[in-house]
């Protein structure tokens, strides 16, 4: 049967088997989804690019079922299954439908055409749409990091034949899509030069990631246009079902699709957001010098669909973001900064306003000290976890991953007590080989605050976005054991007076004194 035929027949109220109202047609570069009454029905165009042919019947009807099959762990509640239409004398109809997995269906049906059937939602819960609420995009980027970093850590580790996420295929990849976009854009030699330059860094990073299991089943296609919040939850639909080496791909690529977009969309924050939120929760750092690759490189992608939808708008718009990227990366000047005081004096909650606002990363001694025992951070630990000899191991974790942090270009921002000298010397002594500034965040409250903030997170109970198990009597001890700041550290401290209400934290003013000595 010929495209036009079914399109006209799945235009049609008539031809579904429920009520339909009046049929909204939406067509990408790839598929028709056809909006019937509570229900889409997505069909696959019979369309050949250099990426992919979908002109075979056989190919779109694969495509079809892999949908289904390769959907359910992102988006399951949204996927109903294929459902071949079937030519009865002039009309077209749907059979039944197949089966994943199983076998051919006996009856006739029109060749290669197979329809995915979907539950429709309103557009308007897609976070390309909800990102334009500050507070509600701020929302999704949470939600979406725990989402994201929980498939991530349990995706399915054995690729298929062949060499998906290998240095030399992402390479490969990359580099033809810049040569495929033909690049305009006012600085496409720097792009180029950083981009070449930028493969050849991270080829030992790459192979190492892909040597370690960190290329997964992953979704491949996570813009935003593909992101709802659905029932209260976030649900990732329409992932990559026709090329195993667009879906078995690192997992720094699948976060970096996202992130680009948020950016795209104007909302740095969100990124941010997300990034921190997807660190905190997979501790894999060691991502951050391979995501500028992969920022660039779904920035072209992006690029790519919208030249072949047409949009030159929206293609010069991704092909500026990739150039900030690239020249953001070129120019990175990164820093070392230390957080220092007690429980209590609001460490936690203004290092996360200075990350954002910095873009930085930021590393926390409760939730590495969580991660390292396997709990969640609502999980109260036993007092072995805080001897002497566990706090020493918990340093030495976030001095290692500070250094990753630094090596890959970003500003660290370390929260900890940093109540020992000879902690506080580690990671000046770091920051000297790195050649970076470094600056001690002195945090400092009276007494009746601290101890009125330690017992008021007692009293609301265990919280999983509050890592920290500190009560009265670990603050006493702080307060009674800690080491004042010796001469050279006091030279390189900025002490913050936190006796104030944490909506202080997000104010410029708040940040001046470390800005200004910061010259920023």
């Amino acid at each position: 049967m010929q495209f036009d035929r079914a399109d006209r027949a799945l235009s049609r109220p008539v031809t579904y088997p429920h009520p339909a109202g009046c049929i909204e047609r939406i067509e990408t570069h790839l598929s028709v989804v056809y909006l019937a009454g509570r229900y889409a029905y997505k069909r696959i165009k019979p369309v050949r690019f250099a990426f992919v042919d979908l002109v075979p019947p056989a190919q779109r009807r694969r495509c079809a079922l892999a949908e289904c099959t390769l959907n359910r762990p992102f988006a399951g509640p949204l996927y109903l299954g294929v459902w071949p239409l079937v030519a009865r004398g002039r009309r077209c109809a749907f059979d039944a439908p197949v089966r994943t997995g199983g076998r051919r269906h006996r009856q006739q049906t029109v060749p290669g055409e197979y329809v995915v059937r979907m539950r429709r939602f309103d557009a308007r819960a897609m976070l390309s749409v909800r990102s334009a609420s500050h507070d509600e995009g701020r929302a999704d980027a949470d939600a979406l990091a725990d989402t994201l970093a929980r498939h991530h850590l349990h995706a399915p580790r054995r690729a298929p034949r062949g060499h998906p996420g290998s240095a030399a295929s992402v390479a490969a990849q990359c580099r033809s899509l810049l040569d495929t976009l033909d690049v305009t854009v006012p600085d496409e030699a720097a792009l180029r030069a950083w981009y070449d330059a930028e493969l050849t860094r991270i080829a030992p990073l790459l192979a190492d990631r892909h040597a370690r299991g960190f290329v997964r089943a992953c979704h491949g296609d996570l813009h935003l246009d593909n992101i709802v919040r659905w029932r209260n939850r976030i649900l990732m639909f329409d992932c990559i079902e026709f090329d195993d080496a667009l879906r078995w791909i690192d997992v720094a690529s699948d976060l970096a699709f996202a992130l680009m977009d948020f950016s795209a969309h104007g909302r740095e924050d969100c990124a941010h957001r997300l990034l921190s939120g997807w660190l905190a929760r997979t501790g894999d750092h060691a991502a951050l010098g391979v995501l500028p690759c992969y920022f660039v490189y779904r920035a072209l992608v992006r690029a790519l669909t919208a030249r072949l939808r047409g949009d030159e708008a929206a293609r010069a718009r991704y092909l500026r973001i990739a150039s900030a990227m690239a020249d953001a990366r070129r120019d990175a000047h990164p820093l070392l900064l230390l957080c220092h005081g007690v429980s209590g004096s609001g460490k936690s909650l203004a290092s996360r306003a200075l990350a954002e606002r910095l873009g930085a990363i930021r590393l926390s001694s409760d939730v590495e000290r969580k991660r390292c025992a396997g709990v969640p951070g609502d999980v109260h630990l036993p007092p072995g976890a805080y001897s002497d000899a566990a706090i020493d191991r918990i340093y030495e974790r976030l001095l290692s991953e500070a250094r990753v942090v630094l090596d890959s270009g970003y500003t660290a921002i370390v929260d900890a007590t940093f109540l020992r000298e000879r902690n506080r010397t580690a990671f000046l002594s770091l920051g000297a080989r790195f050649g970076v500034p470094v600056a001690i965040l002195d945090f400092a409250a009276s007494q009746a605050t601290l101890a009125a903030r330690v017992a008021a997170r007692a009293a609301r109970g265990r919280d999983a976005s509050d890592a920290s198990d500190a009560d009265a009597a670990v603050l006493a001890r702080q307060i009674e054991h800690a080491d004042p700041l010796t001469e050279p550290e006091t030279a390189i401290a900025i002490r913050f007076d936190t006796d104030c209400d944490a909506a202080a934290y997000g104010s410029h003013a708040f940040w001046t004194p470390l800005l200004a000595a910061l010259r920023m």
